[in-house]
Order: C-alpha cells, then structure tokens, then sequence
C-alpha cells in the first residue's frame, strides 16, 4: 500500500524563512557601499529564488513522504558547536586555518559511515578543494578582506 503524496509544510517554513531572510539582506545592504552591498544582494536574490522554487515545486507536485528518521541529538548539538566555535575563531584564528578545521570536524560529525584510509583521503582532497576554492573566490575574485589572525 503506497502513502498518498503530502505537502512538504516543514520544507515551505524553512523556505519562507529563508525568503525572509533575503529580504532583510537585501534591506541591510542597502547600508553598504555600492561595491560591498554586491555580494550580499546576490546572495540575497539567490536564497530569495530557490527558496520561491522549492515553494513552488512543493505545491505544484506533492511527494511522498518517507517515515520520518530519528536523528542524532548529539550531532545536532556538536554541529551547533563547531558553527559557534568557527564563528568566535574567525578573527583570532584566521579564516584559511578556522575554516579548515572547523570543515573536518563537521565531517567527522556527520560521516555516519565507517572511516577507511582510501575515504579519509578522498575526504581530506574534497575539503581543500571546496576551502581552498572558497578562500580563493572570496579573497582574489570577490576581494573580500578575510580576517587573517594568527594563522592563516
């Protein structure tokens, strides 16, 4: 016997909030110069335009929804950990060097998986692509001053 297709209400909160969010990224750059208020508006257009899609999508073709998963309360708690960590380090520490262990410790949390050595270094590639690629956007495409620390 199949469930009958159901309204993703969890998925539209989270994007209307997201819109909302947007909205007041789009507002509070107005306050930058119009060089600095670039980056934050096209993120702000960008959370504002998926999120008007997801809704969309949800009411237009409704899914099946899987039994609900029983997750991890410590996961949850360390995840919120690393992101307060990463938030207080960032000045002190440097963005390269905060932003690099803060990503691995985020993959040790959510890897559910066992750790082999073949994973681990696919993992450790897969990181210094997306940090590096990141540093590298922000601070020589984007020129965005990153603060520098102690570390890099």
């Amino acid at each position: 016997m199949s469930e009958p297709s159901r309204f993703d209400l969890h998925g539209v909160a989270g994007s209307a909030l997201a819109i909302a969010g947007g909205v007041l990224a789009w507002y509070y750059a107005g306050d930058f110069t119009p060089m600095g208020s670039v980056f934050p508006r096209t993120v702000a257009v960008v959370m504002i335009a998926s999120a008007v899609v997801y809704i969309a999508v949800s009411l237009l073709r409704p899914v099946r929804q899987p039994a609900q998963a029983v997750g991890s309360v410590w996961r949850r708690v360390a995840l919120v950990a690393v992101m307060v960590a990463w938030s207080t380090l960032l000045e002190k520490v440097g963005f390269l060097s905060t932003s690099v262990a803060c990503f691995a410790a985020i993959l040790v949390i959510a890897n559910y998986d066992r750790w082999t050595p073949r994973m681990a270094a696919v993992y450790a590639f897969a990181s210094a692509l997306v940090v590096g690629g990141l540093y590298a956007i922000f601070r020589f495409v984007l020129q965005v001053p990153l603060p520098e620390g102690l570390l890099l």
